[in-house]
């Protein structure tokens, strides 16, 4: 049997760092974030996150949207705690 995909994101915000261990925790970071009002699809794929393949897709999109917070110059991105 496969073990579930352990997902951390490690982000740097004006230099404080914030990890994400939980996607709770990853909404609050979208729903806090400037450009997070844009982002209702991804709350609404975070909250209907309820089995790991679904779990997986949002860790995706939430990495997705930290990478282009990332590009934007808002953030630094590390995939490790």
């Amino acid at each position: 049997m496969s073990q579930p995909i352990a997902h951390t994101l490690r982000l740097s915000v004006d230099g404080e760092i914030q990890v994400m261990r939980s996607l709770e925790e990853a909404a609050i970071f979208v729903r806090r974030h400037p450009l997070g009002e844009h982002a209702g699809s991804l709350l609404d794929q975070i909250a209907g996150a309820s089995n790991p393949l679904l779990t997986d897709r949002a860790w995706v999109a939430v990495a997705t949207f930290a990478d282009a917070m990332q590009r934007s110059g808002n953030v630094t991105l590390s995939r490790r705690a």
